[in-house]
């Protein structure tokens, strides 16, 4: 399995965080211990402190450089073109998107220490467009990001592996944005598509499946989409939550609240247009009404509230916060299996 946890897209997430965390700094500790790089290995791949990362808006420290750029890979189709980048998320597990892949099955991978692994794709979930393969060997697994506190105006990183030609070791690129939304779907995308966190930034680079991530190294997102100056990326609760499921059930199952909803225009919430009276949220929600919480975590959007409930598991009971009028109403509600 990737991630076992209690039920909810963050919370999963979350405990992934802290046994990558602890694998990560027994690594660091082990390896800041020694002059040098560290001696190749069959399970863990290694590499030496570096520079740090350096770009407009931030500094990652060396030792963070180091960790992120573990944990990003460079991926490679028919003919050794380079079709896009992917994260770490479990032992022998990356998540990328569709386009990097390009339709293809199996592809090479290119670590950031120019180790050549091979990929499988394990599975594919056309709903978030998140794919998962399979290493034929583990790498450093990514520090993932599942705090609620990112918003307007933060700035943020992006990075790319990209391989060398002529034995050359790959070459990291790292560049910088500032987010301009957070939780809802790319400007112009279908009302069916995924909440994203969006960022503006000339240099921002466009390739599939490249990790977002804060100053502390920790990665928010994945490249999923761009539109001039500005990209869109998967957040990381999403793409954990779904290769969770395709690694267990090789596919996502969906939870569903029972209700059809919109965002209002100029304000955060998905707000309530049909309830389905047989529903799970039938003796809990009502029409106007809107959701603002979901176990505790702000919904910024309909498209927000699709994304968490799109990785809970029916049967799964959540926490639901909703104003109603000038009043908020919470209500604890057993996710239906969605139709």
């Amino acid at each position: 399995m990737v991630f076992t946890a209690a039920p909810g897209w963050r919370r999963s997430a979350a405990l992934a965080v802290g046994t990558a965390a602890l694998v990560a700094i027994l690594a660091g500790a082990l390896l800041l211990a020694k002059t040098g790089s560290s001696p190749r290995t069959a399970t863990l791949d290694t590499m030496p402190v570096g520079s740090a990362a350096v770009t407009p808006c931030c500094t990652l420290s060396p030792v963070l450089t180091r960790d992120a750029e573990q944990a990003v890979v460079s991926i490679e189709t028919a003919g050794s073109r380079v079709a896009g980048c992917g994260v770490v998320v479990a032992e022998g597990l990356v998540a990328t998107t569709e386009a990097a892949l390009d339709g293809a099955r199996r592809v090479r991978v290119v670590a950031a220490t120019g180790r050549l692994l091979h990929g499988q794709v394990l599975a594919v979930d056309h709903g978030s467009g998140v794919v998962l393969l399979r290493l034929s060997a583990p790498l450093p697994v990514a520090h993932v990001d599942v705090d609620d506190s990112l918003g307007s105006g933060t700035p943020a990183l992006a990075v790319a592996i990209r391989p060398a030609r002529g034995g050359r070791a790959p070459r990291a690129i790292w560049t910088s944005a500032t987010v301009v939304a957070v939780g809802k779907p790319p400007p112009g995308a279908p009302p069916t598509s995924m909440a994203q966190i969006t960022v503006r930034g000339a240099s921002v680079p466009v390739m599939p499946g490249e990790p977002l991530l804060d100053r502390r190294g920790r990665v928010l997102g994945i490249l999923d989409a761009a539109s001039g100056t500005e990209r869109s990326f998967l957040p990381m609760p999403l793409v954990v939550g779904v290769s969770n499921d395709l690694e267990t059930w090789g596919r996502v199952r969906h939870g569903w609240l029972g209700v059809t909803d919109a965002t209002l225009e100029g304000a955060t919430g998905a707000a309530i247009v049909w309830v389905d009276p047989h529903g799970a949220a039938a003796r809990a929600l009502r029409p106007g009404d809107v959701i603002i919480r979901v176990d505790g975590w702000r919904v910024h959007s309909a498209a927000d509230l699709r994304s968490m409930l799109y990785v809970m598991a029916p049967g799964t009971h959540v926490s639901v916060e909703a104003m109603r009028a000038t009043h908020v109403i919470r209500a604890v509600v057993q996710l239906a299996p969605s139709p």
